[in-house]
């Protein structure tokens, strides 16, 4: 398979609550560590990739249901020249646990990927659902019905102990993050914040988080481009509002973790306000 086989597409699934879903093949795509604030839930159709999970090299093969959970850091490339093709939706936890789970509990899973033939089978028909039907209540039942057999089958829907995430310091200096994300924020003044060194800030960052402060950064930037572009701002407005260099830069760093680029991204949520505005019109009566 060649570089010009890559494809890749986002599209907008309504079913109680928008949420986003992909349809991708990568054949060069090495996605940088990154993080969803959804469920990531799908299935790898064809070949194989590699992922760093947990802190651990992990390889997702052909016909493997993928289950990672929110907030954790993750990888993504191929394993040879052959690439990957996958279909995946991100779900938020609301969603995920009233469907899936009791409705109480949000699920847990051990693994990032599980050999259930039956349930990607399933899972793909779901996906495919998604993406075509219009009926909004059936969606919604195929739904429901998949996710709570993927929880019944690989989750631990018991409560867990919370582990702690990082010290009050650490808590600041990751507050800070979140809402000076637009300037050009220094290593100094994040040290001087949580009361430690540089090098004792990265290295306790990482810890506490899974990164290290300046790429936290860089997806708390591509996350807030997302929110943007859903709105329907300019990429070049966009970019100049999080902090990004230029478009280019914008671009570069975005497909590294969303998968496309804003272009593509926007457009879905263009789309969909389209098709939504065009629904709204009043009927026109027959003369």
């Amino acid at each position: 398979m060649s570089h010009d086989d890559e494809t890749a597409q986002v599209m907008l699934a309504r079913c109680d609550e928008p949420f986003e879903m992909l349809s991708g093949t990568y054949v060069r795509q090495r996605f940088a560590p990154h993080l969803h604030e959804t469920y990531a839930v799908g299935v790898l159709e064809r070949g194989a990739a590699r992922l760093r999970y947990r802190g651990t090299d992990v390889i997702h093969r052909a016909g493997d249901v993928i289950t990672l959970e929110p907030f954790e850091v993750h990888t993504g490339e191929p394993v040879d020249g052959a690439g990957w093709s996958y279909r995946m939706l991100y779900l938020p936890i609301e969603l995920m646990t009233r469907f899936g789970a009791d409705g109480v509990t949000a699920p847990m899973f051990a693994h990032s990927h599980y050999a259930d033939a039956d349930l990607a089978t399933q899972m793909v028909e779901m996906h495919r659902l998604l993406e075509t039907d219009r009926d909004v209540l059936r969606q919604a039942s195929m739904l429901a019905d998949t996710l709570h057999r993927l929880c019944e089958r690989h989750a631990d829907i018991e409560p867990r102990p919370v582990a702690r995430v990082g010290s009050v310091p650490l808590a600041r200096v990751r507050e800070y993050l979140e809402v000076h994300f637009a300037h050009a924020v220094t290593l100094a003044e994040l040290a001087a914040l949580a009361g430690v060194s540089p090098f004792h800030l990265i290295r306790q960052f990482r810890r506490a988080y899974g990164l290290p402060p300046y790429m936290y950064l860089e997806l708390v930037r591509i996350n807030r481009a997302k929110d943007m572009l859903q709105q329907g701002a300019r990429i070049s407005d966009v970019a100049y509002l999080t902090g990004f260099s230029d478009q280019s830069h914008l671009t570069r760093r975005f497909k590294r973790v969303v998968g496309v680029p804003p272009g593509q991204y926007s457009r879905i949520y263009w789309m969909d306000s389209a098709r939504r505005a065009r629904l709204a019109l009043p009927e026109r009566r027959l003369a």
